[in-house]
């Protein structure tokens, strides 16, 4: 199974029933700083390039893309309430939704370890 990362600062993991689970990476969790506001823009598909959600933290205020074209299975519904969770340092507490894509993922498409890129 894959884990990859996206410039922006997501993780994507695959899980084995073939869905992928879309979190905030440690990188982006740096990038943002203290989270105290979050909001998803959509309930039911990714476009990939497209802002997916809003996030509000002490070092910056971004809209995050879609790293993929997918639709959404299930959303950490915790978030809207708590988006504090997003500060936690367990990767794995941080995951923002699980989705399913239709296409093959072009996994070599993103990177292998959590950074950030020059462009």
């Amino acid at each position: 199974m894959h884990k990859v990362y996206s410039k922006e600062g997501l993780y994507l993991e695959e899980q084995a029933d073939g869905t992928v689970r879309i979190g905030l990476s440690a990188y982006g969790s740096d990038a943002v700083g203290e989270v105290s506001y979050f909001a998803f823009f959509n309930d039911r598909e990714l476009v990939a390039g497209e802002p997916f959600f809003s996030v509000e933290g002490s070092k910056a205020v971004t809209d995050m893309l879609g790293p993929i074209s997918a639709e959404i299975v299930s959303k950490n519904e915790s978030l809207t309430d708590q988006p504090e969770l997003l500060n936690e340092d367990d990767e794995s507490l941080k995951w923002l939704v699980v989705a399913k894509s239709n296409q093959e993922i072009k996994w070599a498409d993103f990177l292998s370890e959590d950074q950030p890129v020059e462009n």
